[in-house]
């Protein structure tokens, strides 16, 4: 049996998305689907219900633990099922349609860790062979456990309160463990959203993943379009932030300069000098007079 962890926050429009793409996929039944909700605004629980209808649990936090601990206490809640296998999906990821069994005969070639995304951001240490490489660091999101594992982490991680940044922490410690992080060359999943608690801007892209369809090339196509129409958007605000600064700076030097020849020279020279300026002055600035 495998638990497919589900971490939810908003985005009702993503989420919707990748619902569908796992519900598309070749499931079976052993697949528990377990959803866990941080306090959203956008939804409530029936509305998870209805978007998950084959949901073993669904659980809303009282308050907003926030992405990190979300996924520790998903972690903890598993250890107390009796599944074998946990997968930790995420609200913005869309799937190939044959990820679980394919997953789940790779999981069996590696040490219990196993990512389905080769994410750009993750930088590979090894190429194994065609199949897989190994990295220092993966994301929660994608990754596959053993529940051998996921024990390891929980027994390693005793305390939530200690949790920040939690796929570095548990990178870091399979590392230093000598337990090997296994990554597959082909994403058998793709992320479809570039804004959340741990990645404001950057568009986090899995590497040779295989569209299923049309419609997940469509999908793919609007959100990339979305995420430069943004990364645009702030771009020009920052150029006109400092433009503003420029301008500002510009001024005030231009007036400290005004003030210190007014005490120096001449007040014919000082004349000649304010119309010379005033010429020379886009209209709408302030005269500037000696």
């Amino acid at each position: 049996m495998i638990t497919i962890g589900i971490t939810t926050y908003n985005r009702l429009d993503l989420l919707k998305i990748m619902a569908e793409s796992l519900y598309a996929s070749n499931l079976t039944p052993s697949c528990n689907i377990r959803v866990y909700d941080d306090c959203g605004t956008e939804y409530g629980i029936d509305e998870l219900r209805r978007i998950f209808p084959t949901a073993v649990s669904v659980t809303r936090n009282t308050y907003n633990l926030k992405s990190d601990k979300n996924i520790y206490q998903m972690y903890r809640d598993f250890l107390l099922s009796g599944d074998d296998y946990f997968f930790n999906a995420d609200s913005d990821i869309i799937f190939h349609p044959d990820w679980l069994r394919i997953s789940l005969e790779s999981l069996q070639e590696t040490e219990g860790v196993l990512s389905l995304f080769n994410s750009v951001a993750h930088p590979v240490n090894k190429m194994i062979n065609e199949k897989f490489c190994t990295k220092s660091h993966i994301g929660s999101a994608g990754a596959l456990f053993t529940r051998k594992r996921l024990q390891e982490l929980i027994s390693r991680f005793p305390d939530i309160d200690e949790i920040k940044g939690f796929d570095w922490q548990w990178s870091e410690y399979f590392c230093k463990k000598n337990i090997p992080i296994y990554c597959v060359n082909n994403s058998l999943i793709q992320h479809i959203g570039y804004a959340g608690q741990n990645s404001k801007v950057f568009f986090d892209f899995g590497r040779n993943f295989t569209l299923a369809s049309v419609s997940q090339g469509q999908i793919i196509n609007d959100v990339f379009e979305q995420f430069l129409t943004g990364l645009l958007e702030s771009q020009n605000k920052e150029q006109e932030r400092l433009l503003s600064m420029d301008n500002s700076l510009l001024y005030h030097l231009r007036r400290i300069l005004v003030l210190a020849l007014k005490r120096i020279l001449p007040k014919k020279l000082r004349s000649f000098l304010t119309d010379t300026l005033q010429k020379n002055t886009d209209s709408g600035n302030e005269k500037l007079n000696f």
